[in-house]
């Protein structure tokens, strides 16, 4: 007789699948072969030409059990013990005897005492089964599976609905046996998998050739490792809390711990144990940028707030080592928020958030806090606008016009007279005029895309023009600011000179203080504080 036997093209089947081929089969009155070792079995038909010709393998099981009963009523089933798994056995050497519906009925004990629940060598420790479903979660951790073992899938009923499946069988005798691991490794937490009956049936019954040892310990470690990662992402990573906060035209703003955490638990961070640090205050002074005092106790403060501040750059780690990320708080005049981003830079990870006075307090993170649900803004929100070209001059005039137009005619008359400037001109503005207000940062991607624009605008001024004196002048939300003096890095940049102007429309912009790779220094007395 021919072997037919080894027919890869053959799908495992379940139980059930199992059954139906068998009584399917049986209805030809040809006679059957079941060819089986401790725990999975092959099904054969005899043709015509007396060749044993295989129609199905899997799990034999209680089902498939009643279905071979019913065709050894017919007296044309034979059972044949094979030593080796089905699936590799030659069945023109078949050597089977006329199977009983007794002889049916003690396999599947057997098997059962193998690859079941009960019978099998020793159990792990009930505290390191407790352990592996917390690692997985209680899910099933065949791959892809991910059944929830504490519930009945289909009612929801709560309950315990795991097995324990050895990955090395306890029993040599078992699927993935081992003569001399089995013994040893049978109560070895380790060795064990949590998984669902359907998934269990199939590394033990169903295939248990194609599910190896090597496989299904690459299985157990990637459920818990894919487990311990989908854990992590409830923590949010710790970040310190940077305010920059000043008195700001005739106003005394707050700030409060509690909404900038709020808003920090929107942005998937968490304020670090230590708390906020507040930077470069300005104590009870009003804003007044064009007074004298005002510029001189501010300097003051300055002189041991950036040497600080780098400090806290330098040496601020998370117990892995890393660099901590920043959450920075902005609310300053403007001057003050571009030597802000200046001296922190983009070093690290840095989260800038924005104030929205227009944001009800009630809402979590009340003004600190995006609105959820905002569309992002397209990728066409901002551009780089030329008011004036360069004609070779060492100074150029840089506007961010994002909360108002910055009006040239606000600008000293050494720059623009009879409306036409002296240098050469950039404007970083709204693609859409109509779009300018103080909420046009309103979507955190806001803040990404105008970041990608401010630094295409002060790379045209260094790499193109390559201008020596840039005179800046801000209609912008803090953040922006904030934002664009992240951009201005000790690389051989230009010098930056900030100018503000006094609340009301048509006030002109005078200068305030001068940022050059080294220092930045007041205009009103020229003092200086490095800032290396």
């Amino acid at each position: 007789m021919t072997s037919a036997s080894g027919n890869q093209s053959i799908v495992p089947l379940s139980d059930l699948a199992l059954a139906r081929a068998i009584s399917e089969m049986a209805k030809s009155k040809s006679e059957l072969l079941i060819a089986a070792n401790g725990f999975t079995a092959l099904a054969a038909v005899r043709t015509p030409h007396g060749v044993w010709t295989e129609f199905g393998r899997g799990d034999f099981g209680l089902k498939s059990g009643e279905a071979a009963k019913q065709a050894l009523e017919a007296g044309s089933l034979r059972w044949w013990d094979v030593p080796t798994s089905p699936s590799e056995c030659d069945l023109s050497m078949e050597a089977s005897v006329v199977a009983t519906s007794t002889f049916i009925d003690r396999w599947l004990q057997e098997a059962d005492k193998l690859t079941g629940s009960s019978g099998r060598g020793d159990a792990p420790k009930k505290e390191d089964e407790q352990y592996l479903g917390y690692q997985c979660g209680w899910r099933c951790q065949f791959a892809g599976c991910g059944k929830d073992l504490k519930r009945e899938s289909l009612s929801g009923t709560a309950g315990n609905f795991s097995y324990f499946a050895h990955i090395i069988a306890s029993s040599p005798k078992g699927p993935r046996g081992d003569k001399l691991l089995s013994g040893e490794r049978a109560d070895d937490i380790a060795n064990i998998m949590l998984m669902c009956d359907e998934c269990h049936r199939r590394i033990d019954r169903v295939d248990p050739d194609r599910f190896t040892v090597d496989i299904l310990r690459q299985m157990r470690q990637d459920s818990i490792n894919e487990v311990k990662r989908l854990l992590d992402t409830l923590r949010y990573e710790d970040a310190l809390p940077i305010v920059v906060m000043g008195n700001v035209t005739a106003q005394s703003p707050r700030f409060i711990q509690r909404d900038a955490e709020e808003a920090m638990w929107t942005r998937r961070l968490r304020m670090a144990a230590s708390g906020p640090e507040r930077f470069f205050y300005n104590g009870g002074q009003l804003h007044n940028p064009h007074a004298a005092h005002y510029w001189g106790a501010l300097f003051e403060s300055l002189k041991d707030d950036i040497p600080l501040l780098r400090k806290r750059l330098n040496g601020t780690l998370r117990a892995d080592g890393n660099a901590m990320p920043l959450a920075v708080f902005p609310l300053h005049c403007t001057s003050m928020l571009v030597l802000a981003g200046r001296v922190i830079g983009e070093g690290s990870r840095i989260v800038v958030f924005q104030f929205d006075r227009d944001r009800p307090s009630h809402l979590p993170g009340a003004q600190w806090a995006f609105n959820e649900g905002m569309s992002p803004p397209p990728e066409s929100k901002y551009c780089v606008r030329e008011l004036s070209p360069h004609a070779g001059s060492e100074e150029a005039c840089l506007f961010v016009s994002l909360t108002f137009k910055v009006e040239s005619s606000r600008i000293p008359i050494s720059l623009y007279e009879s409306n036409k400037f002296a240098v050469g001109a950039l404007e970083v503005t709204a693609t859409d005029p109509a779009s300018l207000s103080p909420s046009i940062v309103g979507h955190p991607s806001d803040l990404d895309l105008l970041s990608c624009v401010l630094q295409e605008a002060v790379q045209r001024l260094q790499d193109d023009w390559k201008v020596k004196k840039v005179h800046l002048f801000i209609g912008a939300p803090a953040s922006a600011c904030f934002k664009l003096g992240q951009k201005l890095q000790a690389r051989n940049h230009a010098t930056v000179v900030c100018y503000e102007s006094l609340p009301g429309s048509g006030t002109p912009f005078m200068p305030t203080i001068v940022i050059s790779n080294d220092k930045v220094e007041e205009v009103q007395t020229g003092n200086g504080i490095p800032l290396l």
